[in-house]
């Protein structure tokens, strides 16, 4: 199973690794959505603006458990939700969980996709290839010398 990103030209001139993902909400309603592949992020989190969209219950922030960063820490709920990726043989790809959604509109542009999503596949990131994927059995990659 393959799963293709992209490398894409953002609003500020800085090219990032994104990957387009329907998000399940936890009233029933689903959006395609954008998602900052970041590796060197622990967890998933939505963006204020897919949060809002996607409305229904959110779980408050477990005791003694925050989300920082670069920026410091920010405040956020959890949502029950379910991730589903469109594999390039056009099956999809899921993944459910509690995600974490920021609650500050300023926190980030993007809703980001981390390691607790990516550890269930091999990631390649490659901006020299211009070439993101994310890959799971039966697809397997290569490194030769």
């Amino acid at each position: 199973m393959r799963i293709a990103g992209e490398w894409r030209l953002c609003d500020d001139g800085v090219v990032r690794p994104v990957l387009l993902v329907r998000v399940d909400g936890p009233s029933g309603v689903r959006f395609d959505e954008t998602f900052l592949v970041d590796p060197g992020a622990d967890r998933t989190v939505f963006s204020e603006a897919l949060l809002v969209k996607l409305g229904g219950a959110t779980a408050p922030a477990p005791s003694g458990v925050s989300l920082g960063g670069i920026g410091g820490s920010q405040a956020f709920v959890q949502v029950q939700a379910t991730l589903s990726f469109q594999t390039t043989d056009g099956s999809p790809a899921t993944v459910q969980g509690q995600f974490a959604a920021f609650t500050d509109p300023l926190a980030t542009d993007f809703s980001i996709l981390g390691r607790d999503v990516m550890d269930h596949f091999d990631v390649i990131l490659s901006r020299r290839r211009n070439e993101l994927c994310l890959l799971a059995p039966p697809s397997r990659y290569d490194i030769h010398p």
